[in-house]
């Protein structure tokens, strides 16, 4: 059991870029494709994604400065904040991914197959959300009395449900999603943490917003703009004063001002185009699905691709909005009561968080702000709420060497987990 642990955890370890080129060959020779077709779309979905990783990691770079600045401000925190990446590392350092993947996709290739569900999950390393909640919901049963066989079961039986979960909403999601995106027909988003979390919040927010007096009244849709402002509202022009600013509302140097405008132009130039050489794999792989379904299931049987929510990082809007929210965290983490840690590790998710905002907004920019506000504001208190039990898995798995100091990170602010969190809170669990 445990060389097939460390197997698994081997192949995950290298990443998506890594994993996907192998997996979408596989798919595509199952799903009729030549070898070398196949082959192909595994590698320019594998490159799209470094693409798309390597402009993550730029915007973080280059915003840098700003968040060390405010880092200063933030000394009388006591719990420590980790980026989403090391949580999801931790959820599959646990037994539950080992169970998940497998029994995972073969219970989404049975409904599918059987048309309970139309989504084809291959968002792979996204299962983290579904193994994250198993994983808390083992700890939290164990907290409560309940034997090792039934937190194993009790987790399994949840993180299954999960994928269910993520592939009925992913059919619910496909049309507006493939809308405001503009992805091709055949494309969905399955990843878990944004179905049911940033989504429904940021709705939550924009709903708020519209109910407000005069703030309902803004509207600027930065992707459809007045002809003759469009040179001033291009990608480049609007990251450069958008990262300028950013830093000199955080007092750097005129040279650091600079280098952030130019690196905050590039990834909203350069974001759009990692994201094109993604779909030149993901569309013919579609496609295939597609048709070999309805070979299968007959002419009118219909299928969808479920992919990672970074193919939407190409929006405008949601780029533009990720700048603002920036400081605005910072500043949530000083005003919102009993807050203990500094939201470092929020940065580098919070690209996700702006273009959802942006989606639910449609486009309004001053909406998505106030949107992507509404998701801040609930990520940072959920996250502080949940670092007992998120300290108590990091420990489990090895990350810490011990219980103190508490530490949180991105995913325990995932409405599921959450929700099981809150279970264990009301009965005396943690």
């Amino acid at each position: 059991m445990d060389i097939i642990l460390n197997a698994v955890q081997f192949l995950l370890d290298m990443g998506g870029s890594i994993i996907l080129p192998f997996f979408v060959t596989i798919l595509g020779i199952i799903f009729g494709l030549k070898f070398v077709d196949s082959f192909k779309n595994g590698l320019m979905i594998g490159v799209g994604f470094a693409g798309i990783n390597l402009m993550v990691n730029l915007l973080v770079t280059t915003v840098q400065p700003s968040t060390d600045y405010y880092t200063k401000l933030g000394t009388g925190f006591t719990t420590v904040n980790l980026g989403w990446d090391s949580i999801a590392s931790m959820a599959w350092s646990t037994s539950f991914a080992l169970w998940l993947i497998p029994l995972g996709f073969i219970l989404n290739f049975i409904l599918v197959r059987f048309k309970v569900v139309k989504t084809l999950n291959v968002d792979i390393w996204n299962f983290y959300n579904a193994i994250l909640t198993s994983a808390v919901t083992y700890y939290v049963a164990l907290s409560l009395g309940a034997s090792i066989l039934v937190a194993n079961i009790l987790g399994i039986v949840i993180g299954l449900f999960l994928t269910v979960v993520a592939c009925k909403i992913g059919d619910k999601l496909a049309t507006s999603w493939q809308g405001y995106f503009n992805m091709p027909k055949g494309i969905t988003c399955s990843t878990l943490d944004t179905q049911l979390t940033h989504y429904p919040i940021s709705w939550l927010g924009a709903k708020l917003y519209d109910l407000i007096p005069g703030l309902n009244k803004l509207y600027f849709d930065i992707n459809n703009v007045n002809e003759k402002y469009t040179a001033w509202t291009a990608p480049s022009i609007v990251g450069f004063f958008v990262g300028g600013l950013l830093g000199l509302i955080t007092k750097q140097s005129f040279g650091t001002i600079l280098t952030m405008a130019i690196g905050v132009a590039s990834v909203i130039v350069l974001m759009p185009k990692m994201v094109s050489l993604l779909m030149d794999g993901l569309v013919p792989l579609s496609n295939a699905a597609r048709s070999f379904m309805k070979k299968k299931l007959g002419e009118d049987a219909d299928i969808l691709i479920g992919m990672d929510v970074s193919i939407g990082l190409g929006d405008k809007c949601g780029m533009i909005v990720t700048m603002f929210l920036m400081p605005i965290t910072i500043l949530l983490a000083f005003i919102l009561p009993n807050i203990t840690f500094f939201p470092i590790g929020l940065f580098g998710g919070m690209i996700w968080s702006g273009h959802a905002a942006a989606f639910v907004s449609k486009g309004n920019l001053p909406k998505a702000i106030f949107a992507g506000t509404f998701l801040l504001a609930w990520t940072i208190l959920c996250l502080n709420f949940m670092a007992p039990i998120a300290t108590r898995l990091a420990h489990d798995v090895g990350v810490i060497d011990s219980m103190t100091p508490l530490i949180t990170g991105g995913g325990f602010q995932q409405t599921q987990v959450v929700l099981v969190g809150l279970i264990g809170k009301l009965f005396g669990g943690f």
